[in-house]
């Protein structure tokens, strides 16, 4: 294979990985909410129900203001203190969801890039070895195995 048609394969691979990557990233989007979807409804009642003594409170300022004027006890602000911060913990860990399928599409993309990682690399190699050498001073090198021998 000589330079030129290399640098387009090489092009073209790049391309595909983009697209296959993009692909399997998609699908799991889908099904990742597609999961939550059916999901969304009982935690809603279920989280709606843990969080509801938080309904009063706009942040944890409230919470301390509550217990300043002496309207709750301090191990009630603790109480509240604590379910606060779960509540906090949920939102961000709630954002990610991760099974056996989602684990399954993210090797996927991973491996469509390992797959073609040496051949992209020694395409890189040799590209960069010709605009070193540009100038002429150098012969064009025009294979891996060309670039092997003249490092020899």
């Amino acid at each position: 294979m000589d330079y030129a048609e290399q640098q387009r394969e090489a092009k073209t691979i790049r391309a595909d990985i983009r697209k296959a990557v993009a692909a399997t990233k998609d699908a799991k989007n889908r099904y990742v909410k597609s999961i939550r979807r059916l999901r969304s409804k009982k935690q809603a009642e279920d989280i709606a129900r843990i969080f509801s003594d938080l309904a009063d409170y706009s942040s944890k300022v409230d919470i301390q203001n509550s217990y300043g004027y002496a309207e709750i006890s301090d191990s009630e602000r603790e109480r509240l203190m604590n379910l606060w911060d779960e509540r906090e913990q949920h939102v961000k860990d709630g954002k990610t969801y991760n099974d056996r399928v989602v684990e399954m599409l993210d090797k996927a993309a991973s491996r469509i890039v390992d797959e073609y990682e040496d051949f992209l690399y020694d395409a890189d190699m040799i590209a960069r070895e010709n605009e070193r050498n540009q100038q002429g001073r150098f012969p064009k090198i025009e294979s891996n195995s060309d670039f092997i021998r003249d490092n020899d």
